[in-house]
């Protein structure tokens, strides 16, 4: 069990593709939110504090998308998604357990819209 789930600020869902034989796994993870957002400027502030905060940076993170789709293909709801690349799940989990952001940058977007969070691992 990963510090992250012990402390009840993750769930985790099952090993997914995770270490093997007790090596450490080198692979790129992926943090991935899905937003739909009603309070748009309770996310400009949020996104500033963020920016400002360096977090991305010090945990190796950085955005691959952000935004809102510029073509929608099939059933989509209108959600923007963020998808940041981190170097391995343990920077992803140690990004999103970071006290600063638990407490001072996420509390920013309470409120301002629905948020689906996960991480997920990069394929072989």
């Amino acid at each position: 069990m990963s510090a992250l789930a012990r402390q009840g600020a993750i769930r985790t869902i099952g090993r997914g593709f995770g270490t093997r034989c007790g090596m450490e796994d080198t692979r790129k993870a992926y943090l991935v939110v899905t937003a739909v957002v009603r309070d748009p400027m309770a996310m400009v502030a949020y996104n500033r504090a963020l920016a400002a905060s360096g977090l991305y940076a010090r945990h190796g993170g950085r955005y691959l998308v952000r935004g809102r789709p510029v073509v929608e293909l099939e059933a989509w709801d209108g959600r923007a998604v963020v998808v940041a690349e981190f170097p391995s799940r343990a920077a992803a989990e140690a990004f999103w357990a970071e006290p600063e952001y638990q407490e001072r940058i996420k509390p920013l977007r309470k409120d301002a819209g629905d948020f689906h969070v996960a991480i997920f691992e990069a394929a072989q």
